[in-house]
């Protein structure tokens, strides 16, 4: 009888570390999404006379431990960029600043 209330005991305590504030397996910067564009708006880039402006979501491959995602084993994240495109040429002004971590979209 002190033998089942002993493994029960333990069995409770072990289900109660484990699913309350127990260790992660994954770390939390993989499914973590930032917004870090907020803070550099005015240094948009923007397109010239001419040009129409268009938003390009790209899927760029981010190193591990590479802010601002600081993924665990390096992954992939969604960067804003901003393409000026004419009817006759097409070129990358460069990225907005925003960035959103996680699967690529």
């Amino acid at each position: 009888m002190k033998a089942t209330k002993l493994f029960v005991g333990v069995m409770m305590t072990a289900g109660l570390l484990t699913a309350c504030g127990g260790t992660e397996a994954v770390p939390e910067a993989e499914a973590q999404t930032q917004d870090i564009g907020e803070q550099e708006q005015s240094v948009s880039p923007s397109c010239p006379a001419g040009y129409t402006q268009q938003i390009i979501w790209e899927c760029p491959l981010f190193s591990a431990g590479q802010p601002p995602c600081h993924y665990y084993y390096g992954g992939y994240a969604n960067e804003q960029h901003v393409w000026c495109v004419s009817p006759t040429h097409s070129y990358d002004a460069g990225s907005t600043g925003r960035i959103v971590c996680g699967d690529c979209y």
